[in-house]
């Protein structure tokens, strides 16, 4: 039987593959477990310095499989929000505590928890012909009521939500969604490049700056200005630093081992 999700590791670049093509990478609980497995593995281990999410197929991934997620009514609320909670939403908050750099590729479709799981990124790139939506409310949930309105403001998030709508590649690049938006054919070159350039990088320092970004995202100045001092002062312990310090003495490229 083949792994619906497939873990990878290429030098340093995890690669965690959705691989469940015939329902369009639709997410079940097996899937959800495996992703965050596999993206906790990425987290302990320290050849990962940059991870890939990718959807095998014809789309990278169609949302919650709703038959598997059984959603049904449940007599004890408690259960149920505990089971919800361990799902997609587990999966994202892997993804904000994973301190190196997540790009997602995505093609076709990134619908619900496929949107969520994007949005979670530090970077997106999309296939020009990709459609992305949060369709809950047209199977009378409601979900997803965060990450987008975070990124795109509330009006914008609720005609998506609330009439269940997709929007396109052009719309999502206006709103600073993507990184890029790129011809079918060129997508799996343009990722592989970006993934490359970030596993050289300064991984110590990039996870640094994810967590502070996160960490201040709601803070007043002030406080906001507390957690750069303190990222800035964890850098300076890292051989990262050493490098980059030498590197611009030197007056040549860093050469970042990622430490």
């Amino acid at each position: 039987m083949d792994n619906k999700v497939i873990y990878q590791l290429e030098k340093n670049i995890a690669r965690i593959t959705l691989n469940r093509p015939n329902a369009l990478n639709a997410l079940d609980n097996d899937m959800i477990a495996d992703l965050i497995s596999f993206l906790r593995e990425s987290k302990r281990d320290d050849k990962v310095r940059v991870v890939i999410i990718e959807g095998n197929g014809k789309a990278f991934c169609a949302g919650d499989d709703l038959v598997d997620m059984g959603t049904e009514r449940n007599p004890n609320p408690t259960d149920k929000l505990t089971e919800y909670i361990d799902g997609y939403p587990a999966v994202v908050l892997a993804m904000k505590n994973l301190e190196k750099p997540v790009v997602v590729k995505v093609h076709k479709y990134a619908l619900g928890a496929g949107l969520e799981i994007a949005l979670a990124a530090d970077f997106i790139i999309a296939a020009k012909d990709t459609k992305f939506g949060l369709p809950f409310v047209l199977r009378g949930i409601s979900a997803g009521t965060y990450l987008l309105q975070k990124r795109i403001g509330y009006h914008r998030a609720a005609r998506y939500l609330y009439l269940g709508e997709m929007f396109g590649t052009e719309e999502a690049s206006q709103w600073g969604l993507l990184y890029k938006q790129v011809e079918m054919e060129s997508l799996n070159e343009e990722v592989k490049e970006l993934a490359e350039h970030l596993s050289k990088s300064a991984t110590r320092a990039l996870g640094l700056m994810k967590k502070a970004m996160h960490t201040s995202e709601n803070m007043e100045l002030e406080a906001a200005f507390q957690v750069q001092t303190y990222s800035t002062l964890a850098s300076f312990h890292t051989m990262d630093y050493e490098e980059g310090k030498k590197a611009f003495i030197e007056k040549r490229m860093s050469n970042f081992e990622g430490k």
